[in-house]
């Protein structure tokens, strides 16, 4: 997908936060133990709306420690209608620094120099997770992501988020093969041959690649392996 579609994907997924009703906000969110609704907008808020505008406008030299420092989270986060106010002020002026930036322009990444099209990319998928955690936490019907933004989202992961995570936890990892049917694609991570295969729909392997709902993709091969991969993001990331 082009920078721009990525875009248009992010300020999709951040019209339908949006949308949430006040009442919503104290719902469970299962995917996430422990947190509300509410703690899904703030986490978006503070960590993503004004981190990766932090993270966008860093040189690109920056030391990674150093990255982060200049974003501001309040002591105490708000709460009903000063979350819904303060997830669209953060995520929309995140949305605005994006589109005033060249996309190839050279900035810091969490694998190093890179481009600023990474943070575009990275904006749109993460909101898309969140969203699909809220969509299984809220008794209403679920909203389908189209298969080519199903299909980068389990590029990235596997392209980045995998191997990342696997550089944090120190440990070699086996082949793994990802393999979706109906979006004609076939995808490796690991630093050896494939020893297990992990399948199903789109929607079902993205979530498990980041450690939700892991028991909806079937396993082909090495059990134990597979199951190893499918919890490394979440190991490394606080499974947030």
């Amino acid at each position: 997908m082009a920078p721009q579609q990525h875009l248009q994907w992010f300020e999709h997924n951040i019209g339908w936060f949006e949308s949430l009703e006040i009442a919503d906000l104290q719902e469970s969110v299962p995917n996430c133990p422990g947190w509300t609704v509410e703690d899904v907008l703030n986490h978006l808020s503070y960590g993503l709306g004004r981190g990766y505008q932090v993270a966008l406008t860093q040189p690109a030299g920056v030391a990674d420690e150093q990255v982060f420092d200049g974003v501001e989270r309040p002591t105490t986060y708000p709460i009903g209608e000063a979350a819904m106010a303060a997830f669209t002020t953060n995520m929309r002026s995140c949305l605005e620094t994006f589109r005033k930036t060249d996309p190839e322009r050279v900035a810091w990444t969490y694998e190093g120099q890179g481009r600023a099209r990474f943070w575009f990319r990275r904006a749109a998928i993460e909101t898309a997770l969140h969203r699909l955690d809220v969509q299984d936490a809220l008794p209403r019907p679920r909203d389908q992501i189209p298969p080519e933004r199903l299909a980068d989202g389990i590029a990235e992961t596997v392209e980045f988020a995998l191997p990342l995570a696997a550089r944090i936890a120190g440990e070699p990892q086996g082949g793994l093969t990802v393999a979706v049917a109906d979006l004609n694609l076939r995808l490796g991570v690991g630093n050896q041959s494939p020893l297990a295969t992990i399948s199903g729909s789109g929607e079902d392997v993205l979530v498990a690649l980041w450690g939700r709902r892991c028991d909806r993709v079937q396993v082909v091969g090495d059990g134990n392996l597979a199951a190893d991969w499918l919890s490394l993001v979440e190991q490394a990331f606080s499974g947030r």
